[in-house]
């Protein structure tokens, strides 16, 4: 199809020559070499047409302007073409004998064929190309359910690449190579769906979890079936979220300044060579149980701090334990840590509600015991005292409690000190923890007052 496709634009352009003459083709051709030339330049004067008339989708602000460009330039030696073959006409016409007009006809006709034939092979490698480049990114994500000139467009970029034009169309092409490259990770992540857990845990991705056009693409569970479900482009580009995500050049940017030989190598793999021997990068949750075993085991040399104990006493054993299970299994389960690349971190925990003040009742009227002494009252001593026992009581549980606060918050820093092992130092203090990553996906954060363990989350 691609060569009789080929040929029909020869025979076009040649018959196209033949009427016009040489000189119009001829001014033709000058006119498509100045344009290939001056389009990238002058794409940048073209681009205000477009954002004026309300196109804001990036792709078509990327495609449109150069090829408007181009086509400027070539009607304008188009135009410069019809004048100056109407002077020339005119002169052979009423300026010449009869002979030389009509040797001067033959001539600009024949000339103009091969001219046109000419042409016709140059637009023929530039349309090759246009489909190339587009067909290589569609192909990619092409499903059965594509119809229309989505359809039309696949044929001729497979018929492009099996009759080896492809290998000109990539050659001659001046569409920057991260094209391809994005092309490649999107048609490798449409044909694996599963891959978004990997996307979600790549080192230079993790803060864009904080985006909130990412976060809206989390939420939409109509969007992300779309995705899951690997529906055509037909359905995926029209939808808001799509749109919303090619309309932001910010949101682009900072996708596009990703390593994406290193991106695709972690998708494909799951190893990210550019990320090898940063151990700590990446999402983390408090393994609560094995911070307790780890405590228990280490309980010998490791003790809690006096500050974390109630009364800031040396406590035994079975009492640390106690106060450890309390501070990890009830203050900070669900504590997670995300380590970024450029050397911060992100601390959350579970959101503990303040306890409410139980309301202080009024008795209805005074005591008129005057506080006696309650052996006077053998049914369980006088009104008032029992409410003020159990009132004392848990003032005193309450003091009981141990507290504890991280010695890493928010904004806190991290810094290699070799495989594996790190050091995190809070923002606006000199105190710092030692953190041990193992090969058991654990990591092992060590201050003053214990070790904390954390799990890798995938």
């Amino acid at each position: 199809m691609i060569w009789l496709v080929a040929i029909l634009l020869l025979l076009i352009f040649a018959g196209i020559g033949y009427l016009k003459g040489a000189i119009r083709m001829s001014l033709s051709l000058a006119g498509l070499f100045i344009g290939l030339v001056a389009a990238k330049p002058l794409a940048p004067l073209m681009t205000p047409i477009y954002t004026a008339s309300g196109v804001t989708n990036l792709v078509w602000l990327a495609v449109l302007p150069p090829i408007t460009a181009f086509f400027v330039v070539g009607l304008i030696f188009i135009g410069i073409g019809f004048f100056v073959h109407y002077k020339v006409s005119q002169y052979y016409k009423y300026g010449a004998d009869e002979v030389t007009r009509l040797t001067w006809e033959r001539m600009n006709k024949r000339s103009g064929a091969a001219l046109g034939l000419m042409v016709g092979g140059i637009y023929t490698i530039l349309l090759g190309m246009l489909v190339y480049v587009a067909g290589y990114f569609t192909t990619q994500v092409a499903t059965e359910s594509d119809t229309g000139m989505l359809a039309q467009l696949n044929g001729l970029a497979n018929g492009l690449e099996s009759s080896g034009m492809g290998k000109i169309a990539r050659s001659i092409t001046s569409v920057p190579e991260k094209y391809f490259k994005v092309s490649d990770v999107l048609g490798l992540s449409h044909k694996n769906p599963l891959l978004e857990v990997r996307y979600r845990n790549y080192p230079s991705l993790l803060k864009f979890g904080n985006d909130a056009t990412i976060e809206e693409l989390a939420s939409d569970d109509a969007y992300h079936s779309l995705l899951v479900q690997q529906a055509s482009l037909q359905e995926i580009f029209p939808h808001p979220i799509s749109q919303k995500i090619m309309s932001d050049p910010n949101l682009s940017d900072r996708l596009l300044s990703t390593d994406l030989d290193d991106l695709q190598t972690y998708l494909e793999t799951g190893e990210s060579p550019k990320y090898a021997d940063e151990l700590l990068l990446g999402r983390w949750e408090l393994d609560v149980n094995a911070t307790i075993n780890y405590f228990k085991k280490n309980i010998l040399t490791t003790q809690l701090d006096t500050s974390i104990s109630p009364g800031g006493k040396q406590l035994t054993k079975s009492a640390q334990i106690r106060i450890m299970k309390e501070i990890v299994g009830n203050m900070l389960a669900g504590t997670t840590m995300i380590v970024y690349p450029d050397k911060t971190l992100a601390v959350s925990g579970p959101q503990q509600a303040e306890p409410e003040e139980a309301p202080q009742e009024e008795p209805a009227f005074d005591d008129p015991y005057g506080g006696m002494d309650s052996r006077y009252f053998p049914q369980g001593g006088a009104p008032g005292a029992a409410a003020a026992a159990q009132q004392q009581r848990q003032q005193q549980q309450q003091a009981a409690k141990p507290t504890y606060t991280p010695e890493f918050t928010e904004g806190a820093q991290w810094e290699n000190i070799s495989r594996g092992r790190y050091t995190i130092s809070d923002r606006g203090s000199n105190d710092k923890s030692d953190v041990v990553v193992k090969k058991n996906h654990r990591a092992y954060i060590t201050s003053k007052r214990m070790t904390l363990v954390f799990k890798r989350v995938w």
